[in-house]
């Protein structure tokens, strides 16, 4: 993974760069009361994570109380600030601290992951989802002495982590808990694939891999011993899904609105698609490439010419920071970064859904990961304001970041760019059934009417090219969007809200409209929900007044 994506991992709830003219309204003297929101801002972000007990991070049922009773707290010392006189600017800033704030309390009052969620124990930075505080990325070796003293430590302390989890899941689901079995595995195997490395280059480390490797192992058999006896299903439940879309991702939609708009896209993608398919009839379809070298060849040629598409035709301001990273190499899910799995290229070659389309073409996909998300990740590394340029908590900006980062796919097809790639256009119909088909299984799961099975079955089906049972993307997605709500139905959602938004500001400014003035300013408000967005660059409140 490129260290610009894993930027953008880190980073995914990251606010962007200003540009001169939002910053322009930030220059304003503060009205009274905004120093108070920054003050309290600062001393909420210091208090999110857990109380550490010897290199634990605690989750036990007594500190959890503690942790929400402070936050009701905090939640109060807000409410006591009055911004109803403020710019909108600042009370945009506002409504992000309030989110963010009902972001806990959701995790709090309904998720619970330390009691529901076994995979929530993951105690290492695979990339498996929402996960414990602390878990540890595995680098490479020999490390430098001190480094070396600090990882060791994490390592030491994965055994009682494991230990408390054990105690803490009181609620466990089924669903999550076998997420969780195979999760650890991949935790077992990568444990000791570390071992055996430290053995030979840094000893030290041994002990504490393989110890860490046995925790893991014997957490594992234990949850394989409890997960036939658990309920079945691990979502939040109807009532506490419209709050969380409402009060914490700020979204103007039902959950019932929101399946109605996801099945008339699924439609519209397959009837486009097949479209496409007559038209397209007498072509075949690219062969994937089938060694590195050609992969990395191929993506150089993409991102390069994805680029210059975008800063020739003024779709968007491109910065020179935002480039090809010849170190990037293709995206890995977490269970291929099991060392007991084949190599990415080694034949033959088993290529999941995602990888079937970039190994064909990549621009499509590319221009989600590159103007889409590492954009968005070297843009946040460079934004210096003290609540937009916080990296987002609880998911709060998940529509905005997956939307753009969606609607630049389709932005490049009516842009033209694909005017010459007949069957590249085919490669951006087939992603875009295959997230429209993202949505009903995310719903059906936090309502617990779907298992995870369920859910993933539909994922499956309903794409319509490259997805059999057991493709990686579709055991990926449905766990990831069982364990955070919002995700599934971010990318398609997401790109509504933002089409909505341009239709909004075009018929508001009429003539003057200009595309790429347009996503600048909607880049430079930041990495916040978009009908904060809205309000900021429309002037419309009717969507944020009914949040509040």
């Amino acid at each position: 993974m490129t260290k610009t994506l894993r930027l953008a991992a880190a980073l995914m709830a990251a606010s962007l760069l200003v540009t001169a003219a939002p910053l322009a309204a930030e220059t304003e003297a503060a009205p009274s009361g905004y120093a108070d929101l920054l003050a309290l801002y600062e001393e909420f972000r210091a208090f999110v994570p857990p109380p550490m007990i010897k290199g634990v991070p605690d989750y036990s049922p007594a500190a959890m109380a503690r942790h929400y009773a402070g936050l009701k707290a905090f939640e109060a010392r807000l409410k006591a600030i009055d911004d109803s006189g403020w710019p909108v600017s600042q009370r945009v800033d506002y409504m992000v601290v309030l989110a963010e704030m009902r972001g806990l309390e959701f995790q709090h009052r309904v998720v619970e992951p330390w009691k529901r969620d076994p995979a929530f124990y993951s105690t290492t930075n695979l990339g498996f989802g929402p996960k414990m505080h602390g878990a540890l990325a595995i680098p490479k070796l020999p490390l430098a002495k001190r480094e070396a003293a600090e990882f060791k430590a994490k390592l030491e302390a994965v055994p009682a982590a494991l230990r408390q989890a054990k105690a803490n899941l009181t609620d466990a689901r089924g669903d999550l808990a076998r997420l969780a079995i195979a999760q650890k595995q991949v935790e077992v195997n990568v444990y000791g694939e570390l071992a055996a490395r430290a053995a030979k280059v840094q000893p030290d480390l041994a002990g504490p891999a393989r110890r860490a490797q046995a925790a893991a192992a014997e957490f594992k058999v234990w949850l394989e011993s409890i997960e036939a006896g658990l309920p079945a299903h691990g979502g939040v439940g109807k009532e506490n899904y419209a709050w969380y879309l409402k009060n914490v991702l700020l979204l103007p939609y039902t959950p019932e609105e929101i399946a109605v708009i996801g099945e008339r896209e699924y439609q519209r993608q397959i009837a486009f698609l097949k479209i496409e398919e007559h038209r397209n009839r007498a072509i075949a379809m690219p062969e994937p490439v089938g060694t590195r070298a050609e992969f990395d060849a191929k993506r150089k040629a993409e991102d390069e010419d994805l680029l210059k598409f975008l800063r020739d035709g003024d779709w968007v301001t491109i910065p020179d920071y935002v480039q090809h990273d010849p170190e990037e190499g293709p995206y890995q899910f977490p269970f291929e970064k099991d060392p007991s799995k084949p190599g990415l290229f080694d034949p033959p070659l088993h290529l999941h859904f995602f990888f079937q389309a970039e190994f064909r073409d990549g621009r499509p996909l590319r221009a989600h990961n590159l103007p889409g998300h590492a954009f968005d990740a070297l843009q946040a590394a460079r934004d210096t304001r003290p609540i937009r340029g916080a990296s987002r908590l609880f998911f709060v900006n998940g529509l905005r970041n997956e939307g753009w980062a969606f609607y630049l796919e389709e932005m490049i097809l009516q842009a033209g760019m694909l005017e010459d790639r007949p069957k590249t256009r085919e490669i951006d119909y087939i992603l875009g059934a295959k997230r429209a088909a993202r949505i009903l299984p995310e719903l059906k799961m936090q309502a617990n009417e779907w298992t995870w099975k369920q859910a993933n079955a539909s994922l499956i089906a309903r794409t319509p090219k490259w997805m059999e049972p057991g493709d990686a993307v579709a055991q990926f997605d449905i766990e990831l969007y069982l364990r955070q709500p919002g995700y599934g139905i971010g990318y398609y959602i997401g790109k509504v809200e933002l089409e909505k938004l341009l239709a909004d500001v075009a018929m508001q400014e009429g003539e003057k409209f200009d595309i790429k003035s347009f996503h600048d300013r909607f880049r430079a408000a930041g990495s916040i929900p978009i009908s904060l967005i809205r309000w900021e660059m429309t002037g419309r409140d009717d969507e944020i007044k009914s949040m509040l």
